[in-house]
């Protein structure tokens, strides 16, 4: 007889202490508000966004202002005003850094950057 108690409760506990962090997408400027999180594996990661129209994209250090392949982008989000009802959540999976960008005309190379799990 196998058992799969151990797995699932394992399981349940790691997900019973995953946190939730927020990132406000040009809410105050052409910024991301933090621009740098620390999340754990199992941590989610939500974009909140802002007037007028932002995304957010995975890019690399090397190329900030570049998608990557298999990377993840939210599309545009166009926003009148206040905060959109609309969010976007990543879940962490490794620890390693996620740079991010919003792809959206020239705002990157204005500076709107971030990192996840900065090195």
């Amino acid at each position: 007889m196998k058992s799969y108690g151990l797995p699932i409760i394992s399981s349940l506990v790691a997900s019973a202490y995953a946190a939730s962090h927020s990132i406000d997408v040009g809410e105050d400027g052409l910024v991301f508000s933090p621009n740098s999180t620390t999340a754990a594996v199992g941590d989610t990661v939500t974009f909140h966004y802002y007037p007028r129209a932002h995304g957010v994209a995975r890019s690399s250090f090397p190329s900030p202002c570049a998608a990557i392949d298999n990377g993840f982008n939210s599309g545009f989000v166009r926003v009148a005003s206040g905060e959109s009802p609309t969010t976007f959540t990543i879940t962490i999976n490794n620890t390693d850094p996620i740079w991010y960008y919003c792809p959206q005309g020239d705002h990157c190379q204005a500076g709107m950057v971030g990192v996840i799990n900065p090195p």
